[in-house]
């Protein structure tokens, strides 16, 4: 058995592995390019917002969360559906359209005012994330099927990608439009233009069909394409099926409520933070920056500082991915967001930021956060483990990491703002700490039926 175990973890290296180590940088790098793209989007676009209720005409936060809201429809939808065409026609013809549909986003975003325009881009960037995504995730999770340790370091670095082109993003966007305003979009189109052109150059295309000529490919996608209800029928028949298995099953409460956790904070602290209307009683946190004149940067800068320490943590955590059970490092993950939520529950409590106890309390929660940063690689790597058994798939599979991300923001974002009326900080506080035992309970029944052998093992059985 033992043997049998090192085997399944390392085998020999396809023969054009110098090849697909080039196209592995190069989907790494235009992943960045792309989220950098994204979070230039997404940090400008409250500020359009803005801008538009002061110079135009006013816009309720009611109708600004509708809008934004939309980006989550191609990801909950078309997620699966793009993953599944990139399993059958390539990946790279997907992973090209992601950069294309933001490009067209913003330069449409940077020449209108209309709401129901806007809400059309909001489609279109989420349309960018539902095609790249997943047909990234299946294309490292095939070439990396060779050698499980490289996956789980691949993995770590796409997700240090990812939060790394966030962090560019959200600490670019606020000075761009201080200094282009709408113009500032159309800039914008670069970083997609760049990511676009990192990875039609620098990724080796895969041939799904290679009886067919590229041609016959286009024409048979826009045959399909024409048939939507079939497709989509079609395209979430892998998903229904990965619902069948045990594991992925199993394993769908903690990742969703995860992501929750995300939607809560990332949708409604901001507001939390700002707020000039209500008032909590003895909480520090809530309204903390109601008088600054500068709030928008100061929280840009802090965002970018958690994001920067969550990244930190997941490059730590990706070094050791391979060593541990997938289950193990989501568990502890899961543990560390109880610690995270008691440091900021005493935060909010405390007297005043000069308190000399609150330095400490942040340092702690800096390590916490650092812990919570494993569950994501270690979560990506699981489902890539789990392709193992439908490697035709590997798409529509990791297409659930879209899904799930989506939707638990989407719930998130919803579930945050009640919290939040209701008790302000500590709503959201309490709501994070329900969302960690949903996924410890889970996690806890998950790890003690889960073999602990390596995991290309268990998807042969």
């Amino acid at each position: 058995m033992h043997s049998l175990n090192q085997r399944s973890i390392r085998s020999t290296p396809p023969a054009d592995w110098p090849q697909l180590r080039q196209s592995i940088a190069a989907c790494l790098l235009g992943t960045f390019a792309l989220r950098m793209a994204a979070g230039i989007m997404g940090s400008m676009l409250q500020l359009y917002f803005d801008w538009i209720d002061s110079h135009v005409a006013p816009i309720s936060f009611g109708t600004r969360s509708i809008i934004i809201g939309v980006f989550f429809l191609p990801e909950l939808v078309g997620s699966p559906v793009l993953g599944a065409w990139s399993d059958k026609y390539g990946r790279k013809l997907f992973i090209l359209l992601g950069p294309l549909a933001g490009a067209l986003a913003v330069q449409i975003t940077a020449f209108t005012v209309f709401l129901p325009l806007l809400a059309v881009t909001r489609f279109l960037e989420g349309l960018s994330t539902a095609s790249a995504i997943p047909a990234t995730l299946g294309y490292l999770s095939e070439v990396t099927a060779h050698d499980d340790h490289l996956r789980g370091r691949v993995i770590g670095i796409f997700e240090i990608a990812t939060l790394g082109g966030t962090i560019a993003g959200i600490l670019l966007g606020g000075p761009m439009f201080d200094a282009f305003l709408n113009h500032a979009f159309t800039l914008n189109s670069i970083f997609y233009l760049l990511s676009l052109a990192i990875f039609f150059f620098g990724m080796k295309t895969h041939a799904r069909r290679a009886e067919q000529s590229a041609l016959n490919e286009a024409r048979s996608i826009a045959r399909e394409m024409t048939r939507f209800g079939r497709i989509v029928r079609q395209a979430f028949a892998p998903m229904a099926q990965a619902f069948t298995s045990t594991r992925i099953l199993s394993f769908v409460p903690a990742w969703l409520a995860i992501n929750m956790v995300l939607g809560v904070w990332l949708n409604s602290v901001v507001g939390l933070l700002i707020n000039k209307t209500q008032s909590f009683p003895g909480q520090l946190l809530f309204g903390l920056l109601r008088e600054s004149l500068h709030g928008g940067t100061q929280i840009s800068a802090g965002a970018g500082v958690l994001l920067g320490i969550f990244g930190l943590g997941v490059f730590l955590w990706s070094l050791v991915l391979g060593r541990f059970r997938r289950t193990s490092i989501m568990f502890v993950s899961s543990v560390g967001l109880f610690a995270l939520v008691v440091i900021l529950f005493l935060v909010n409590h405390a007297d005043t930021l000069d308190n000399p106890i609150i330095p400490v309390y942040l340092f702690v929660a800096a390590l916490a956060l650092m812990v919570v940063s494993g569950f994501t690689p270690a979560a990506l790597t699981y489902l890539a483990d789990l392709t193992e058994h439908a490697p035709n798939d590997r798409g529509a599979i990791m297409g659930l990491y879209s899904v799930f991300f989506g939707l638990g923001q989407f719930i998130g974002q919803l579930l945050g703002g009640q919290f939040g009326d209701w008790q302000g900080v500590d709503g959201v506080l309490i709501l994070t700490m329900l969302l960690g035992v949903v996924s410890v309970i889970t996690l806890l029944r998950l790890h003690g039926v889960e073999p602990a052998r390596a995991p290309a093992v268990m998807a042969t059985e």
